[in-house]
């Protein structure tokens, strides 16, 4: 996961609408001094990593992101047979 954050994770939630949540974090972003905000930056690392976790776990919102329909079906049996 520690590889996974900053290459997939933290960019997708810094270009996620933030819209009625702008002001609160451009207040944090502003306002706190550097030790506050390298504690701010890794509780933000632990919640973000362990939401992830949690969709992965229960596959949260996959219905809504795939049309009925144009899902991938499994691979059949001759597809993971050694030839």
């Amino acid at each position: 996961m520690k590889w996974l954050y900053p290459r997939y994770i933290r960019p997708y939630v810094e270009a996620a609408p933030q819209e009625e949540y702008e002001m609160w974090l451009s207040l944090m972003e502003s306002d706190l001094e550097y030790q506050f905000r390298e504690e701010f930056d890794k509780t933000l690392e632990f919640t973000a990593i362990h939401a992830f976790l949690l969709g992965l776990r229960t596959g949260a919102g996959l219905g809504a992101l795939i049309p009925q329909g144009t899902a991938p079906s499994a691979p059949g049996p001759s597809a993971c047979t050694p030839p």
